[in-house]
Parts: structure tokens; sequence; C-alpha cells
């Protein structure tokens, strides 16, 4: 009877993973970063990982307590806790990437202070550009000298870039292609400093959620600590829920558990500034 349940609870974890990562959104990925898809092969092995460690949950609890909810529940717990107790990589990503573009900015209206072009200031400060945007720039200074024209090489920069603060530092660059816009080095500096306050900002929001995320941590260890120990100790207060009234009541308790746990988790969250470049026709947007 244990096996059966095993066996009940893999297959129910595994429905319910496949149905959650059908319905997830899938990102599309630039044509400029192709050559660089090789820094993403470690995501299917980490996702398999994942699925295995929430089967392996999901096996163990329906094994040990015969409950086909208490395996679903350690299944998707698995599955999603890893990124909710680990760190924000994606608020940490974010970060670096304005720095970075911030970063470039500067450059950029640095060396073209020295007379340089735009053409052959962008293809300067690709080979120095920060590491996080250094492989859409290079692709950008190969397709100017590919003989692509400026405006649409900057606008398929925007796409692949997909950066509310890079958007700002091309609409400056199309400007000057478009509209021989003058004066474009103080207007990369402007937004230099504009994208240096961002990241300022960014990094005292991160530092309040990274208190709504510790908080979020507490709560959980708490609560599978507590049901852990009333396992192990307490099995009396615990048989009602293997009656088949017990296990709608578990399962309500459990969705209502995670309904709160997204909740926190998007309380810490900061939704990006919009973007003003968006699609490769999308028209340049005078700056006041």
């Amino acid at each position: 009877m244990p096996a059966l349940f095993a066996l009940l609870s893999a297959g129910i974890g595994i429905a319910v993973l496949l149905i959650v990562t059908g319905l997830r959104p899938g990102r599309r990925q630039p044509t400029a970063r192709k050559e660089h898809a090789g820094r993403t092969t470690g995501r299917p092995a980490a996702s398999a990982l994942r699925i295995a460690g929430a089967l392996a949950a999901a096996a163990v609890v329906g094994a040990v307590t015969g409950w086909p909810v208490a395996a679903l529940l350690a299944a998707v717990a698995a599955w999603l806790l890893p990124s909710v107790l680990g760190p924000d990589a994606l608020a940490h990503r974010s970060l670096e990437r304005v720095e970075a573009i911030a970063a470039w900015a500067e450059d950029l209206a640095g060396t073209l202070q020295g007379a340089a072009g735009i053409e052959q200031a962008i293809s300067e400060t690709a080979v120095s550009a920060p590491a996080q945007i250094r492989g859409e720039l290079t692709g950008l200074a190969a397709a100017i000298r590919a003989g692509v024209r400026l405006p649409q090489a900057l606008r398929a920069l925007a796409d692949d870039l997909a950066d509310p603060t890079a958007d700002l530092v091309i609409n400056v660059l199309l400007q000057a292609a478009t509209h021989q816009a003058r004066d474009i080095a103080a207007g990369l500096s402007g937004v230099g400093r504009a994208a240096r306050r961002q990241a300022s900002t960014r990094m005292r929001v991160a530092a309040g959620r990274a208190r709504i995320r510790t908080s979020t941590r507490i709560v959980i260890i708490v609560v599978l600590a507590a049901t852990g120990l009333l396992a192990m100790f307490a099995q009396d207060l615990l048989r009602p829920y293997g009656t088949p009234v017990g296990q709608v009541v578990l399962a309500v308790l459990g969705a209502a558990f995670g309904g709160a746990l997204v909740w926190l988790v998007r309380t810490g969250r900061v939704p990006d500034l919009p973007r003003i470049l968006t699609g490769s026709g999308g028209a340049v947007e005078d700056l006041p």
C-alpha cells in the first residue's frame, strides 16, 4: 500500500508540474543573443533537478502519510521553495544591468567628447563595455560594420536589451542618428547620471525586499518545522486529515498558505519603469 501511494503521489506531482510549466509564459530570446545561448545551458539541468526533487518529495510524503493531497503539496513546495528561500538573483541581475548601462552611457559620452563619430564611439566602447551588456554591444558593432543602418541597428539593440534604462541611452543615439541632434555627450552624461540614481534607488528597494524575504523565510521554516514535529510526536492530532473530508480541509489549508506565501513574495516586487522603445519599428521619443 505505501508503494501504491508513492506511485500515485509521483504521478500527481508530474501532472501538476507539467500543467504549471505549460501555463507559464515563455520568454522570447532575441536573435542577436543566439551566439550567447550557451550561457543558459545550465537552466535545463537546474529545472530537471527541481523536478526530480519535487517528485522525490511527493513520493516520500505519499509513502509516509498515505495522503495524496499531502504528496501534492510536498511536490509543489519542493518546486517553489528554492526560489523563495534562495537569494533574489533576478533583482541582483537587474541592478547589475542598470549599473552596466550607466557605465556604458558615461563611456560613450567621454568618447564622443573626443570628436569621434557615433559608429566609431560604439565600436570603441563595445570592447570595454561591462560584461552584462558586452555581448549585445558587440553584436551592435558587428551589425554597423556589416553595413546595417545605424537607426535600425540601434532599435535592434533596444529589442535585445529590453531594458527601460537602455532605452533612454539608445533614444539619445537615435535622436542624433535621425535628427542630427547636437551635444550628444551632454545627453548621454545626463542619462548616465539618471541611471546611477536609479541604481541607488534600486539598492534601497533591494534592502527593503531583503527584509520581506527574511520574514517569508522565517514563516516558512516555522510552519515546516511545526508540521514535522507534529508528524513525529503528535500523530493523533493529524489522523483526522487522513479521512476524505480531512484531505479536502488539508487542500484548502495548503492553498491558503500557498496564496499567502505568493502574496508575501509579490509585496517585495517593484515593477520596472515603462519602456519608451518597443518593437523594431517603434518611434523615437523626444527627450525633454
